[in-house]
């Protein structure tokens, strides 16, 4: 089951990032984004089985350089190790792309594995005028999945906010 993320799923969702990622950068990463202004509640979301919260997804804003505009990005996915290729990460990744369009949202952002985001039609976005924020790991990483067709895409360089600028 894939639902919203209330308060008191923090400490799981907090948990399952460590554990998914081994070290405690992406559970800072986590606690910062929910603490920041660029976090949207209504598309944090968790996987539950059995009661237990196993995965979690959470969108936030970014900006691009010399402009006002806001874009959305899916970070970070994180599953607990013993449920992974389960299926919880691509259900966590549906509902964010379905949540995100619900909002009229033209695109979704992602920096992951062009092999997984790929099947929910990310694509590389400097090949679309959006360029990777200099913090990005690798630029073929950079990802965006196109939500609005009929819609002008904003072009020029991301720009992660705060959290992920450590």
């Amino acid at each position: 089951m894939i639902r919203r993320a209330t308060d008191d799923d923090w400490p799981a969702i907090v948990a399952v990032h460590r554990r998914a990622f081994g070290d405690e950068d992406v559970p800072r990463l986590v606690r910062e984004l929910r603490a920041s202004d660029v976090y949207e509640p209504d598309l944090s979301f968790v996987a539950v089985t059995g009661g237990l919260v196993v995965g979690h997804v959470m969108n936030t804003w970014s900006g691009l350089e010399g402009s006002a505009a806001r874009l959305l990005q899916l970070s970070p996915l994180g599953v607990l190790p013993e449920r992974q290729r389960q299926g919880f990460g691509s259900a966590l990744v549906r509902e964010s792309l379905a949540a995100v369009r619900a909002r009229g949202e033209p695109l979704l952002l992602v920096e992951g594995n062009p092999a997984f985001y790929g099947r929910f039609g990310f694509a590389r976005a400097d090949e679309l005028g959006l360029l990777p924020p200099p913090e990005a790991r690798y630029d073929w990483a950079f990802q965006v999945a196109v939500l609005d067709e009929r819609a002008d895409l904003p072009q020029g360089r991301v720009i992660y906010s705060q959290p992920f600028q450590h």
